[in-house]
């Protein structure tokens, strides 16, 4: 598989991603979404870089960037190989956070009964699906 159909695959995993977070969240009146687009850093230097913004767009408000990530762009790989790197870069920092943050649930829960019990009191009301 080449750098373009890497790139066309990670962007595919990725929107459907970003399709299903929102899905999850229509209900809490969210929607999620990102960019990636090169941009010049430094005019004098020509220093490039790519940026990929994460996009939230909560009812009765408008479209903002929650996180925003910059990378150098060198000059020995193309605008595919970069974009593709930084989309890859945006993937591990999402897996990163989801499961950083699963696990400093489990461990606060481990030590808490009560919580357990009120989390699942309330998962049960508002019939949160578990995996």
């Amino acid at each position: 598989m080449g750098t373009k159909e890497k790139l066309e695959f990670t962007k595919e995993l990725l929107s459907q991603a970003f399709l299903k977070a929102t899905e999850q969240s229509i209900a809490q009146g969210l929607q999620f979404k990102y960019k990636s687009y090169g941009v010049i850093l430094d005019e004098k230097q020509k220093q490039k870089g790519w940026v990929v913004d994460i996009l939230v767009r909560e009812a009765g408000y408008g479209e903002r960037t929650i996180q925003q990530l910059k990378f150098l762009h060198p000059n020995n790989i193309d605008n595919k190989n970069m974009e593709l790197n930084a989309l890859l870069e945006l993937l591990g920092s999402l897996v990163q956070g989801a499961i950083t943050t699963w696990y400093e649930v489990a461990k606060m829960l481990a030590g808490d009964v009560q919580l357990q019990k009120t989390i699942i009191d309330g998962a049960k009301e508002d019939n949160i699906a578990s995996f």
